[in-house]
């Protein structure tokens, strides 16, 4: 008798102590799923995203720059032509562009004549 109550007791708080936890882990999975969670969530994992991809881009750049010197590095060694001074790149245009206007290089065409023909209406 004594054997039944000590697996019963047992098997009472294995239930309840499984049905807490249960009840636990599902308020907090919808309490994860709730909108202004998934915003932020989605949010903050764009931000990261952004800045990943910076940092691949500026390792990207460095691992180019360092190639690009052993690159010429070599071809100095087997030409035996000494370190070349090499100038900056320099923009196309010297005066800044402003954002929305428009580089040209032509001179404004003329404004045509106005036609002397009458058009004709469409019925």
């Amino acid at each position: 008798m004594f054997k039944r109550i000590t697996w019963m007791g047992t098997g009472i708080a294995v239930g309840a102590g499984g049905a807490f936890w249960a009840k636990r882990k599902v308020e907090a999975t919808v309490a994860r799923y709730l909108p202004d969670r998934v915003a932020d969530r989605a949010a903050t994992q764009a931000r990261d995203l952004g800045r990943t991809v910076r940092t691949a881009a500026s390792e990207g750049r460095d691992a180019m720059r360092q190639r690009e010197q052993e690159l010429r590095a070599q071809v100095e060694e087997r030409t035996f032509v000494g370190p070349v001074e090499r100038q900056p790149p320099t923009s196309i245009s010297p005066e800044p562009v402003r954002r929305g206007a428009r580089r040209t290089t032509r001179t404004p065409a003329t404004p045509l004549a106005p036609s002397t023909a009458r058009r004709r209406s469409r019925r």
